[in-house]
Parts: structure tokens; C-alpha cells; sequence
């Protein structure tokens, strides 16, 4: 929805389904949202669409034109995609292959280029946003060779992206989205990529890539808000998107009830990498599982942060169990202050997966209530800087 210039949304990744099959089902969940947070405006809307149904709606005559009347049925418009995904996101064990293929497998760009052409036919602005995987699962990718050669692949890509504006009078920039464990992982690995393997390409690269700042992701490396946005402006860095998203923060790591808190969020579908704050620098896991024994140095941490989005509302148990709300908030506001962005997708995808009995005391279990309680979070948050 609009909130000035701004467009916030949520991304549709949080509802199962793949395939084509499974867009009308998901519509109607977004529907439902819409009908609890923007009743008489029309609806921005964070799709996701795996490669499976991206290719469906290319090739199965008028699947395109359908999903677009069903858009406007609904007074809803898209102003931005999650293409990092290719696959079935709600696989029984994704854990690391949500990172394939990487953009060292063309693949990667093939599905990109094919999504790009499915969001520029819908309903939305004349600018929007995709966003990607970092280049690819870090211990694939981890060379200059590799990060070589998925630089020239986003550049071909930024090209493809030149041309359909042309076309269509639709702008995508291509966000790639920095994440623990990926080839790019701090603000500082972006900035050294953009300069070293995207810029010497020219205004291509200033007009269709960018970054996509998660807020979870970045609160990983107990990066200071203020202090990665200030960097990634001077280096002229665009930020195309913000996922607007909280991770899971332990105080007292060292505390068996604490450890014992944090695990009950172990489950076989997703990564949960985990991050520590010690006195020798950031340490870093890339699965709970890895810590149920914990080496001395993790248990010598003042506190551990782990990658399981939670709702950006929560602020925790109230016992040992913290979050990083305040690092999205503080993303958000340096984000406006500076008019880094324009596009803010709440991105919660992981409510399916967590504990049963905390999804209850989470907005009585109900996720629609748990997406309403987001945006009111995200907008009692704008109004007080004056959005």
C-alpha cells in the first residue's frame, strides 16, 4: 500500500504453495490482509514466484493476463518480487539449497530474466524491485573466479533489465540480498563487490542493480543501523528494497535455560544460522544443530542471534528469549532520513515453522492477525517520523 511516496508490502512467501496452482489460494490470503490493513486502498504486494510457476505463466496462454484481472479484481498491485527462492520454498529440508542455483548457473538468470518479464505485465509502479540470493551458498562461491564471474552474469542480466524498460516503460532494479553464509554477507562484502565487479559496467549497474537490505540478515553481524546505511551511501551503493524483519537474540547464551529457549526453534526446513558476540569478533554457525554442544568460545559470548525471522511486532518471551526489533526500526528511520528507499516489504516467512505453542500466544495463532499486527508495528513507527 502507499504511505506517501513510500510502498510497504509483505512478502507472499509466508503463504506454502508452488506452482501455478497455488497463486489463486495465495491470492486470497493476501486478500484477507488487505481486508484487515487497507480496506479502501489498493494493496501493494510482495510476490514470490518459484521458477515453476514463472515459467507457467510465460508459456500457458493467457495465465499472465489472468493473473493480472485477478490483481485488479482484488485492488491489489505489485511493486516487488522475492526472486531469491527458485525452488519450493516450503520443501520438507531446504536448509542450503535455497541457495540454488547460484549466479554462477544460468539457470539463476534465465528464471530471473523470465520473472522480470511476469512483474513488468502486472498491475503496479513504473518502478519496481526483485531481489536475489548474494551470489550464491558461500563455500560454493567463495573465490574472486566465482565472484567474477556472477558479476558479469548480473550485468547481462542489468542489460536484459535496460531493454524491457525500454519496452515496457517498466524500470526493475535487481536487488541482491546479503545474508549469513552467502558469497556476500556485511555491508562491507557488498560495498567491495559493487566497486571491484558491478560499477566499472556504468549506468547500467547504477539504474538495475542494487542491494537488498534485510534487516534480520544484517542484525546477524551486530552491524550499527546507522553506521552500514551511512558506508553504503557514501559508496553509492542503492539500496532497491528493505525486508523489514527480526531475528531471534540471546542475552545469556551461557545459561542452559536460555540454550534450551533458542532450541525449540530448531526445525528441518529452513537455516537457522546463528551468530555470537564475543570478545575476539563475530563468530559464526551455520545451523542450531552445530551449537548443541557449544565450543568455549560460544559459551564465552555475551550473546547469540539467530536467523529465524519472527514477527517484526515481537519483542520476545519476556524470559530469555530477546529479538532485533530495534535494528529494523533503526534501519527504517536511518533509511527515510537519508531517502535511501521507497520500498519496504515486511518479510515474516518462517511462521509456519515455529513452535506450535508459540504461535498461540503469537496473535492467537492466527497468522492473518500476526501480518495486521506488522504493518501496525511498521506504520505506528513511520507516523512518528512524520510518514
Amino acid at each position: 500500500m502507499k504511505r506517501g511516496p513510500l510502498h510497504l508490502g509483505y512478502c507472499t512467501n509466508v503463504h506454502p504453495g508452488e506452482g501455478l496452482d497455488a497463486i489463486d489460494g495465495i491470492l486470497s490470503e493476501v486478500a484477507a490482509v488487505k481486508a484487515r490493513v487497507s480496506p479502501k486502498e489498493a494493496f501493494g504486494t510482495g510476490l514470490r514466484l518459484g521458477n515453476e510457476a514463472v515459467s507457467a505463466l510465460i508459456s500457458q496462454p493467457n495465465a499472465l493476463a489472468a493473473l493480472s484481472d485477478r490483481l485488479r479484481a482484488e485492488d491489489l498491485y505489485v511493486f516487488t518480487a522475492n526472486g531469491f527462492p527458485y525452488g519450493d520454498f516450503a520443501a520438507e529440508a531446504l536448509k542450503e539449497q535455497v541457495y540454488a542455483p547460484s549466479w554462477l548457473d544460468p539457470r539463476r538468470a534465465e528464471y530471473t530474466r523470465n520473472l522480470a518479464e511476469v512483474i513488468a505485465a502486472l498491475p503496479g509502479p513504473s518502478q519496481r524491485t526483485i531481489s536475489t540470493v548474494a551470489g550464491g551458498f558461500l563455500p560454493d562461491t567463495d573465490s574472486p573466479e566465482a565472484e567474477a564471474d556472477m558479476a558479469r552474469a548480473l550485468v547481462e542480466t542489468a542489460e536484459f533489465l535496460r531493454q524491457l524498460a525500454d519496452n515496457t516503460g517498466v524500470s526493475i532494479r535487481l536487488c541482491l540480498e546479503p545474508e549469513p553464509w552467502t558469497t556476500l554477507e556485511t555491508t562491507n562484502d557488498a560495498i567491495r563487490f559493487f566497486h571491484q565487479g558491478l560499477f566499472p559496467a556504468g549506468d547500467v549497474v547504477d539504474d538495475h542493480l542494487g542491494l537488498c537490505f534485510d534487516c534480520c540478515h544484517q542484525a546477524l553481524f551486530y552491524e550499527s543501523p546507522k553506521e552500514s546505511l551511512k558506508l553504503l551511501r557514501a559508496s553509492g551503493v542503492p539500496i532497491g528494497k528493505v525486508q523489514v524483519s527480526s531475528a531471534l537474540h540471546v542475552a545469556h547464551p551461557e545459561l542452559p535455560a536460555a540454550k534450551e529457549a533458542l532450541f525449540r526453534f530448531d526445525e528441518p526446513r529452513y537455516l537457522h544460522q546463528v551468530t555470537g558476540y564475543s570478545p575476539v569478533g563475530v563468530l559464526s554457525a551455520l545451523d542450531l544443530p552445530d551449537l548443541k554442544t557449544p565450543p568455549d568460545d560460544w559459551l564465552l559470548a555475551e550473546s547469540w542471534r539467530c536467523h529465524f525471522h519472527v514477527p517484526i511486532w515481537w519483542d520476545g518471551d519476556g524470559q530469555h528469549l530477546q529479538t532485533t526489533r530495534s535494528d529494523w526500526e533503526g534501519v527504517v528511520k536511518q533509511i527515510l532520513e537519508y531517502g535511501q528507499c521507497e520500498h519496504f516489504e515486511i518479510e515474516t516467512y518462517s511462521w509456519d515453522v515455529i513452535p506450535e505453542d508459540q504461535k498461540t500466544d503469537l496473535a492467537g495463532g492466527n497468522l492473518v492477525n500476526s501480518i495486521a499486527l506488522e504493518f501496525s508495528a511498521l506504520e505506528m513507527l513511520l507516523e512518528g517520523v512524520g510518514y
